[in-house]
């Protein structure tokens, strides 16, 4: 077994010195890097784990990846610095982005009682639109256009810097027209609830299912509302397949009603009638920001993360310091060099895979959710066209549909704690249940990122244990007193 990196005795893996392990993911284990050179630079770099080697399925997928993600060069889009192996060892190296996933900062947003401000909401969901654009448009070697699409834009693939720069982090799920090996026909990757209504019917996508993807998560953001992220997998299918929205005004009434518009168009059920680029999109958005906050920047952005991450950021500053010159700062206490940082794309290319039963058919047919009835059989609901009753069969009572977490096209065991997942990096990334407050002490009690859960369930079972036994014992004390 290799002996675990510190910043003072780093590993050596081809050009990277690998400083700290951060975790593991699906694929395998992810760690703090610095990629040498006369400008030494911090990375995320991922080794792929060597069982997965083996697998035809996932090295097709992890080479067709490749092939894509490298191309894209960015402002508002992390980029993949390379992909590759060493000796043997596949991996991938991927910018160390300095900040949080919008996903956690709304969180911490919410746990302090704070709206977002509507410029700050615009702005970032305009800086995504133009990252999207720029992807969509993207070509290969010989010109000829790469049809990406992300397919999995959420508020945990969107990350913000503390400089203000917003970056989307993954497009580990994307379709492109490079990709040699294709997504099983009953498996759908991506988040249900941000989903566009084609994509969870299974159809081909375009660019609009990102500008409706993007709206979703602008639409959560001045709302103010938390959109559900578990529950029944089919069901959350079918509503993705089928939505119905409100206008965010609905819920907080500070929202403008042109601004409201502009979510909404976003967020129509066909594509059609939608922005038809994100390009588009972003215009729209830029137009409402410059009439409700026309001096915010991304300035602005990167402060307000920066405040409400003070005691994070702090000892961040330190450790990337540490990791990318290989030094210590005088003032930098113990307890601070011990902080676990985790960059936002320490999980890129993992995402959410939901498993359809096997008589389920996919269809583009507009009835074609699964489970879904077909209303005319019962003379109820809108009429739908269904060209193969086999289309509008309901799913069985008990059917399995599995949610589980997918890398290039390998799935791993459960939903809400992968095999290989430490549960305090998804926590990190994902902001999954969990208190929030930051922990610079080494001696502090680290259950609180990611274990938590199972300590209370621990404490709950022996208090069970203990209550259990005294109250034998009263009753033992009785029966012999009789």
């Amino acid at each position: 077994m290799l002996q675990e990196p510190t910043p003072e005795a780093p590993l050596p893996f081809g050009r990277y010195q690998l400083i700290r392990r951060i975790g593991a993911g699906g694929m395998g284990e992810v760690f703090l890097a610095r990629e040498g050179g006369a400008a030494p630079r911090a990375c995320v770099v991922k080794k792929v784990l060597p069982n997965l080697v083996a697998n035809r399925a996932f090295v097709g997928r992890f080479l067709d990846e490749a092939k894509v993600v490298v191309r894209l060069k960015h402002p508002h889009i992390a980029r993949v610095y390379a992909m590759g192996d060493v000796d043997g060892e596949y991996y991938l190296s991927m910018e160390y982005v300095q900040g949080k996933t919008v996903s956690r900062f709304t969180r911490r947003l919410r746990d302090r009682k704070v709206d977002m401000p509507l410029g700050i909401a615009l702005l970032l969901a305009e800086k995504v639109c133009e990252g999207l654009e720029y992807a969509h448009l993207a070509r290969d070697e010989n010109g000829a256009p790469l049809h990406l699409v992300h397919r999995d834009l959420s508020p945990a693939n969107v990350c913000i810097s503390y400089k203000g720069e917003v970056k989307i982090i993954d497009f580990g799920a994307a379709q492109s027209t490079l990709k040699e090996e294709q997504t099983a026909p009953r498996v759908v990757i991506g988040n249900l609830t941000y989903m566009a209504p084609e994509q969870a019917k299974k159809q081909i996508v375009d660019g609009r299912a990102d500008v409706y993807s993007c709206g979703v998560m602008l639409w959560e953001l001045i709302a103010g509302h938390a959109l559900p992220q578990k529950g029944d997998p089919i069901e959350r299918w079918r509503k993705a397949a089928n939505p119905s929205w409100e206008a965010p005004s609905r819920l907080n009434a500070a929202v403008p009603k042109d601004v409201d518009e502009v979510i909404l168009k976003a967020l129509k059920k066909s594509p059609d009638e939608r922005y038809p680029t994100a390009a588009a999109f972003a215009e729209a958005l830029r137009r409402a920001r410059q009439r409700h906050a026309p001096d915010l920047t991304e300035r602005d952005l990167g402060e307000l993360l920066s405040r409400v991450f003070a005691k994070e950021k702090q000892g961040e500053d330190a450790v990337l310091y540490e990791a990318v010159y290989g030094k210590t700062l005088i003032e930098l206490k113990d307890k601070t060099r011990r902080v676990q940082v985790v960059p936002p794309t320490a999980l890129a290319f993992e995402h959410t895979a939901v498993l359809a039963p096997a008589d389920f058919l996919p269809s583009d047919q507009e009835i074609t959710d699964p489970g879904r009835d077909d209303p005319t059989a019962s003379g109820e609901g809108t009429p739908t066209p269904a060209r193969d009753p086999r289309e509008t069969k309901p799913l069985e009572v008990g059917a399995a549909v599995n949610a589980t977490r997918t890398s290039f096209g390998v799935t791993f065991e459960g939903a809400d704690e992968p095999r290989f997942v430490e549960r305090s990096l998804i926590q990190e990334i994902e902001a999954v249940d969990g208190p929030d407050e930051y922990q610079s002490d080494p001696e502090a009690d680290t259950s609180a990122y990611g274990t938590g859960t199972s300590a209370w369930k621990k404490a709950l079972l022996f208090a069970g244990v203990f209550l259990g036994a005294t109250g034998l014992g009263f009753l033992a004390v009785w029966l012999a007193l009789r």
